[in-house]
């Protein structure tokens, strides 16, 4: 392993560069003293104690009764779990104290400026729909009329995978094979459907995806195709705040996916299924 990474690795688990350069001197050359420490990484000899100091604390070294002092690293696999479960624990602290915090109350008036909110890229796109889901305090409805490209399939499974409650998605026929390649995102509250049927499709052409966590609120997926090839960067999610609108669209989907076709539109509820 190059001390480069073993270096990135220890600051992720929460040294610093000095530190880590420190423990891994130690891990190398055994028991050792502050001046030898010190000689090994060029660091002016104070500096070293307080290096050493901090890393006991930490527990990632021991230190000896004799005088002087000498310096042994601890186990690399021991203090890296350590250091994992420490974090991990902290992580979880913080993310209670953080989701306690109460949210802005939404405003009394409509702003338009509020009710559309546009993200580009995957990795913008996949925040939002994880925020959606795990928002959504009902079921949601996922449909999308048309085929898409497996990493659309990936980033939406990804996202609905992590709901609390029942989710149906809804898919066309065509991409029935490409759900065996991401059955590990699939969870127990996912329940997925072929709806519609395989269908000529032009080379070049906008595919939409609609995810409803309520009927107040619709993400809107939009993935671009040209000559047939999923174009990464034309990648955008739409979030749609307008109750009006997205009961509309809702209805509207609920009608297509209604059995017989033709049935009148659904009241305006929460009945997914």
């Amino acid at each position: 392993m190059r001390e480069e990474d073993a270096v990135r690795a220890l600051e992720t688990l929460g040294l610093t560069g000095k530190e880590a350069a420190a423990y891994l001197n130690l891990q190398r050359s055994g028991a050792s003293s502050a001046q030898q420490v010190s000689q090994l990484l060029g660091v002016q000899y104070p500096a070293v104690y307080r290096i050493l100091q901090s890393l006991q604390s930490k527990g990632w070294i021991d230190i000896s009764r004799e005088r002087p002092n000498r310096y042994r690293a601890r186990a690399p696999r021991i203090v890296a779990e350590e250091a994992r479960q420490s974090r991990h624990d902290d992580l979880l602290a913080a993310a209670e104290v953080i989701a306690e915090l109460k949210e802005a109350p939404p405003p009394k008036g409509r702003d338009a400026d509020t009710d559309l909110w546009i993200y580009k890229g995957a990795e913008p796109i996949g925040r939002k729909l994880r925020e959606v889901v795990l928002s959504s305090n009902s079921q949601i409805l996922c449909v999308s009329p048309f085929p898409v490209a497996p990493e659309i399939l990936r980033l939406l499974f990804d996202a609905l995978g992590r709901s609390r409650r029942r989710v149906r998605v809804v898919l066309s026929e065509t991409n029935r094979p490409d759900l065996a390649e991401i059955g590990g995102l699939l969870s127990r509250n996912v329940r997925v459907q072929f709806h519609f049927p395989p269908r000529p499709l032009p080379k070049t052409r906008l595919a939409h995806t609609y995810v409803f966590p309520s009927d107040e609120e619709v993400f809107i997926l939009n993935s671009f195709y040209r000559d047939g090839e999923f174009v990464s960067d034309k990648l955008q999610g739409l979030w749609v705040g307008d109750m009006d609108f997205v009961r509309v669209q809702l209805e509207a989907m609920l009608l297509d996916l209604s059995e017989p076709r033709g049935r009148r539109a659904l009241p305006r509820s929460r009945q997914f299924e």
